[in-house]
């Protein structure tokens, strides 16, 4: 059995958002100050430069002072990444066949699948993160027919509190 951590690649222009962005998103999104009870499943920001380095610890410091709390977040140095398998790709996605039926005519391809930035969206929003507006805005650019989209919706405004009530602004007939 190999030692892993399961983790995200983010690969980001530093001209459309910064690093320290970034690492603002990561500290918002997970509570650091809970201690992992595996290495699989621990907090972890991988840095790729000394400045990554740098700016990762800083912004723990200054965290940790304001929650008054210790971090159990490791910085440590990237390491090689290897994506998850299939099977782990997309999970919320994969669980629905009307919308993995729809994705895989898309991307047939399993590694395209895989990298599909719609795929990632929709896989998202259906584990009940994002924003009604944003779903709203992005449901008609995924490549999905409208019965798709119309389903999507659907289904997140049920499963999800924060969607309840939101409706498809796709067209009904295909």
């Amino acid at each position: 059995m190999k030692d892993y951590s399961e983790t995200v690649l983010v690969e980001f222009n530093p001209r459309e958002v910064s690093y320290r962005q970034l690492l603002e998103v990561f500290w918002n999104s997970h509570n650091p100050t809970t201690e992992s009870f595996s290495r699989q499943y621990r907090n972890a920001i991988f840095y790729l430069t000394e400045e990554q380095r740098v700016q990762a610890e800083q912004s723990r410091e200054l965290l940790e002072r304001t929650k008054k709390r210790p971090l159990y977040t490791a910085i440590e140095a990237a390491g090689d990444f290897y994506p998850a398998e299939d099977y782990h790709q997309k999970y919320y996605l994969r669980r629905l066949d009307k919308l993995i039926g729809e994705f895989k005519q898309l991307y047939p391809d399993d590694e395209q699948f895989s990298a599909s930035t719609a795929a990632a969206r929709i896989n998202g929003y259906l584990g009940c993160y994002g924003e009604p507006e944003e779903l709203k805005k992005e449901v008609g650019l995924f490549g999905l027919s409208a019965a798709t989209q119309k389903y999507l919706v659907e289904y997140i405004s049920t499963k999800c509190s924060h969607f309840r009530g939101l409706t498809c602004p796709a067209p009904t007939r295909e």
